[in-house]
Parts: C-alpha cells; structure tokens; sequence
C-alpha cells in the first residue's frame, strides 16, 4: 500500500522547494502551522508523506490568481441558465484546462424563471413609479444583463391594495398582528428580510390571507446604521435590492418538478407545477431597495410598530393598514432552461469507487463575487494545485470530485439533480465539502458531528492573513476562546448530499468582518471585494489551503477521522431536551424517548470501542483492519436515514437534522419527532417517527460493532 505511493512523494519532496519559491506571493507573513505529529487517521509514516505533499500543494494557491480569476469570471453577470451563466461556464472549463485537468460538463434541464415585466408604484397618498433596479456603477459592465428585482419562483400577478408592515414576515409577526386586530387579508405586506429564509415570508403572508409581499432590506440589518454604504464601504446602499428564491427548500430542493429523480434529459419525467411542493402556498414577491421601501413605510398609520420592530430609517414605524397603497405588477417567464454543471475527476489510486466531492456554485444574481465565485474560484485554485501535485506523480489515495454548481440560487439545482443521478455511486462517497463564500476574514463552518474534528485539524494547518497564527487561533479570537461549529440546516448545497443521501458533509466559508451589504446585489461585484472584501485576496488563498487540506485528508486517510462519539452524546442531548420541551409545552411526556436516550448512549460506546481500534490498527499499520473500519465510517451516517422521509416532507431523509420548517435555513434538530408533535400537533406520527428513529440508533451502533 506505501510503496505504491512512495515515488511519486519522493518527486514531490523535491518539488515543493521549487513550488514554494514559485509562489511566494502565495504564503502571508504568519507563523508556520502543522508540525510533526501524526495527522489524525494516518499512521506515522503516512503521516509524514501526506505532510510533505500538503506543504507542496499549500505553496500553490495565491492572491495573485484569486485576483485574476474574480477580474475574469464576475466580468458579467450570471444568473442561471442566462448567456452570462454559459460564457461563465466556459471560462470555467478554460481555467481547469489550464491546470492540465479534464473538467466535464453536464447540461440539466430545471423549470425557473425569469422577470419579464417589474412594476412597483405607490399609489397613496401620493402616486409614485418606485424603482426596480440599482444604479449602474461606471465600472460595471454588461449593465443590461443584470435583472431587475426578482425572486425567483415567485408566481406572476396584478395586485393593488393597502400595505401593512409585518417586521421579518415570520409566523410569529404575523400571529402578532393578528392578535392586535390588524389583518393582512388582501392587503399587500410589507417585510423586511432576515430572521428567517425569504422564501417563509410569503407562504406565511399567504396563510393569513395577504395577496402580495414586499421584502425590503433594512438598514439597521444591512445598510447605512452600520457604516459607510457602497460604493465608499460594504454596506448596502439606499438603491440595493436583495434578489433570491422564494422555493420551499425546506419541503425539497433541486427542480420543483422532479423531486427525487435527475432532470438529466429534456424529456424527463416532471411533475406539474400545480404539484410542486416547492412552488405551493406562494403569492407575488418582490424584493426592494430600503430607498424604495422608505415612502412606503413612512406614509403608514394605524398603530405604532412594536419597539423589536423599528428599523433603521429616521421615522416611528407604524404597521398600517392606512396611509400607502402600491400597485405591484410582476410577469414572469416560467420554463424549463438549461444549467451547466462543471465537475473534474481525479482517479483514485488504491480506492477509486469512494469519493471526496468538494463544490461550490458558480452562478449568481448579478456579478457574484462574494456569492458565490470566492467559493467557486477556491474550487478552481485547489484544482490548480492538484493539477501540478499530479503533474509530480501524486495521486489521491480515493477519487477526488472538484464541482462547481450551477442553479444554486434558484433552490440548489445543479448539485441536486447531479446527486440524484449519482445516488448509486454515491453510496460509497466518503464526504461532501461545500463552499459558499470564501473570501474573507472571519472563518466559519458547519459540518456533521463527525467532522468536526476534521474541520478542527485543518484549521491549524493554515496560517491565517493579518496575524501571527494560524486559521484556528484567529478563529477562537474571533469567538471567544470558543470554535464554533454548526449543525448543517439548509440553503446551499450540501443538502441534497447530507440530509437526502447522508453523505457526511462540512460546509467551510469565511466572511468579510461583520458585512453582509453586498448580499445579492449588483453591489457583490469585482469592485466590492477588491475594495472591501479581500482587497489583498489573501483570504481567498488561505481558504484554498484549508479546504484543499481538509479534503486531501479526507481521500488520503488510512482509516477516515469520522469520530461517531461526539455525535452519539449529542444526540442523547437533543432528545433529553426533545423530553423537556414536551413538559413545558404539553405539561407531561407524549412521545417517550427514554429508549432512544438509552441507546444514544450504546452507540457512543461503540464508538469509542470503534476508535480505540482504529488506534491499534493504525500503530500496527493494519491495512486489512482499515478497509474494515472505513465500510463501518461510511455506513453509519447512512444509518440515520429513514427512507420513507420526514412527516409532511419525505424529500427529506435525515432524522437528525433537517432545515427548519419555519425558518428554511436554520438547523431542526430530531425533525421527525419536533415537526409531527410540535408543528403537526400529531403524537401518533411523533410516536411512529420515534420508532423509526430507534431503529436508526441500533442500526449505527452495530454498524460500528467489532
């Protein structure tokens, strides 16, 4: 198994000299991270080859390309499916040519839309044409081809009526104002976004009887109250609109009309739109700027807005109905259009059916820059990296998939339908690691439980820009001591990987320090992130390294660093608060979980007899063992689905976790139990769902039996 690799190490140890002095604008002036301790997974002697080939790839990614491929690739717009998403495309493929890869692309056929006509006037007390579309900036180009406001998937309609202001468009708010005496029924509400996924907003508008909404970006979330406003600093501009999907991506994900199968085919099989489930419950949507919300919400009456209400403009909020009237007419194009996908694959040489996907999307609103080519283009830097390793006789121990998506901001469409059509091949995918906005200062993650570790380890690997240490001191600096972690929801695309497939998965970003302002406007452009975001795109080369070394670990590992202890006793702690919750809520226990507590607490011990063996086997070099617990690591995510789906949403397979139904991004954890019992008031579905989940948990732990 060693000698297999041997040679080709050896070339790269005398390589990565001459690639370090290469790329010397490629390192930032910190301390040298990683040391001479055995990588976790790796024998000792493993250990010591993966650390020269890493320290030869890390010299690789530079800001000097990052710079180049943002000035290339956000030089038009790209919104899916458009001539901006082809030539987009093709540039992509050039650029992994470029590294001597062989990137693919696969065409899939998705039901979208696009706005033909966008009008907003005011209608009272005074008539006004609000408007649509930011300002062009003199260094934009391709002006024509940025869309106006739209929320895609929103549905077409005429629509004229009062307005009423309901804060975030949560249930809560509007459960608030019904409990006021003020009703949205047929009038048209008007939102601000945050809180919660935007595509709650209108389907909980819809529920109390709304006819339209309007989702404004407030400035206390995003704008002026928070600095200086593009284009003299990062915060949104009084022209700024958010565009974004309306989808219910908390019900599925990928086409609306072919939930669970590939669109691979002009001809495929669709469901009709009436049938959709994320297209139901919907009402005309349109995002605007915080200037054109600005008349609207100062010419309301009615009674003074909630103070948790008040944003950021200079007036009393007031939630209406009285004062403003608007008139909202929206025509949109629905069909079925192409997508591109880009994937490039990197044999494995000892394992080459188990797969390491990394991806990140590569269409956009508008330019894209921030969200999402700083995660696209970090795809395309450890593209390039591993296309000189290769060029040395490197080769991964597993296959290495590197992707970049397509659809994504539409309802994740490219790596849904990419995974459904490999869901066969997926079986034996070791991980799925997603990036969605990579270039900034403050580092972030999300990941199952079983990769936190990982995450962990490569952060300390990487020294970060602007300090003496690495990505993982800066990181606990940045929280506190603490290394955060989330526990992966919804809304990018290790969705359909995860909680579908229970690929297990890390989602790795970074973000400019506190700056959101850009997000889905025109404004997240090459001038944008040049200026503010990543003015010395060091942040973007950091990001390559870390991610690059994650996945590398991932393919290379003699025994996978998945470690099921940590994730056991944490849920043993989502279904003890599962038990405490019913207390407070319903006043005793309905659905009994004491069983699955109890077992929770079997499987962490199978896991920590599971990781004791992998040490022995590693310290022997026990290669017959390792095949034997890598089957057992990949399997046991796998064990937490359940095939019949999630109540009301059996897209959905993941028990654990899943978006949350009324928040769409944000983690619900033991879906299966919270949504039956606590939205669905239906303690028999809650108790058959508990069963399912028991089943689940003795399932992972003899998985992870001798």
């Amino acid at each position: 198994m060693f000698r297999s690799r041997t040679p080709a190490l050896a070339a790269l140890s005398a390589a990565a000299v001459t690639l370090a002095a290469a790329a010397l604008d490629a390192a930032p002036a910190t301390a040298q991270p990683g040391g001479n301790d055995p990588i976790a997974g790796f024998t000792a002697q493993s250990s010591r080859w993966q650390r020269q080939y890493e320290k030869a790839f890390s010299a690789i990614p530079s800001p000097k390309e990052a710079r180049s491929l943002d000035a290339e690739l956000s030089s038009e717009p790209a919104v899916t499916t458009t001539t901006g998403d082809w030539h987009r495309v093709q540039r992509i493929v050039r650029r992994f040519r470029s590294y001597g890869l062989k990137p693919q692309v696969k065409t899939y056929y998705a039901y979208t839309s696009l706005p033909k006509k966008v009008s907003l006037q005011m209608t009272a007390p005074q008539r006004a044409a609000l408007p649509v579309k930011e300002k062009r900036r003199p260094w934009q180009r391709h002006w024509d081809e940025v869309i106006p406001a739209h929320n895609g998937l929103s549905p077409s309609g005429d629509v004229q009526g009062e307005v009423v202001y309901a804060n975030y468009g949560r249930p809560q708010d509007f459960e608030q104002l019904q409990k006021a005496g003020v009703s949205v029924k047929g009038k048209i509400a008007l939102v601000r976004y945050g809180a919660v996924f935007r595509g709650i907003k209108p389907r909980d508008a819809a529920r109390y009887g709304a006819k339209g909404v309007l989702i404004y970006s407030d400035p206390a979330d995003d704008g002026f109250t928070k600095g200086a406003v593009y284009p003299d600093g990062p915060w949104r501009a009084p022209d700024g609109i958010q565009r974004g999907s309306v989808a219910q991506i908390q019900l599925a994900s990928g086409d609306p009309l072919t939930p669970g199968w590939s669109d691979d085919s002009p001809n495929a099989r669709r469901l009709k739109p009436s049938q959709a489930p994320m297209l139901q419950g919907l009402v005309p949507t349109l995002p605007i700027s915080y200037g054109a919300a600005e008349p609207l919400l100062r010419s309301l009456t009615g009674a003074q807005a909630p103070k948790d209400w008040q944003g950021g403009l200079p007036f009393t909020y007031r939630v209406g109905p009285g004062g403003t009237k608007a008139h909202l007419d929206l025509k949109n194009t629905f069909q079925v259009r192409k997508l591109w996908d880009v994937t490039v694959t990197i044999p494995g040489s000892e394992h080459p059916d188990q797969q390491v996907v990394l991806g990140g999307h590569h269409d956009a609103w508008a330019y894209g820059s921030d969200d999402n080519l700083s995660g696209a283009e970090n795809v395309l830097q450890i593209g390039r990296a591993l296309g000189t390793l290769l060029k040395q006789g490197w080769r991964p121990k597993r296959t290495v998939v590197l992707a970049t998506w397509d659809g994504e901001e539409y309802g994740l469409f490219g790596s849904t339908e990419y995974a459904e059509q490999q869901a066969e091949r997926l079986r034996n995918a070791v991980a799925y690691v997603n990036m969605d906005g990579a270039g900034g200062s403050d580092f972030g993650a999300a990941a199952t439980p079983a990769l936190d570790q990982s995450v962990i380890d490569a952060a300390k690997e990487v020294g970060w820009p602007g300090t003496s240490g690495t990505a993982y001191d800066a990181w606990k600096a940045q929280n506190g001591g603490q290394t955060p972690i989330d526990r992966i929801g919804g809304g990018s695309d290790f969705q359909t990987f995860f909680q579908r497939y229970g690929v297990p998965a890390m989602n790795l970003g970074s973000s400019s320090t506190g700056s959101s302002g850009n997000y889905h406007c025109s404004c997240d452009d090459f001038y944008w992130m040049s200026h503010f975001g990543d003015p010395t795109w060091e942040y973007h080369a950091a990001m390559s390294r870390l991610v690059g070394i994650a996945t590398l670990r991932l393919a290379d590992a003699d025994v996978i660093a998945m470690r099921y202890s940590p994730y056991a006793a944490e849920t043993a702690q989502y279904l003890s608060a599962f038990a405490d919750q019913q207390r407070k809520q319903l006043g005793k226990v309905v659905v009994d979980v004491s069983r699955d507590i109890d077992q929770a607490k079997a499987w962490q011990k199978a896991a920590d007899a599971l990781q004791a063996r992998a040490q022995q086997a590693l310290g022997k070099g026990d290669t017959a063992e390792f095949r034997r617990l890598n089957a057992k690591l990949m399997q046991d995510e796998r064990d937490l689905l359940t095939q019949s789906g999630l109540p009301g949403r059996p897209w959905y397979r993941h028990q654990i976790y899943a978006p949350g139904m009324d928040t769409g991004y944000a983690t619900q954890r033991l879906p299966g139990l919270n949504d039956a019992l606590f939205l669905q008031n239906d303690p028999a579905t809650a108790k058959s769902y508990e069963a399912r989940l028991y089943a689940s948990l003795r399932a992972a732990t003899r998985t992870l039996a001798p």
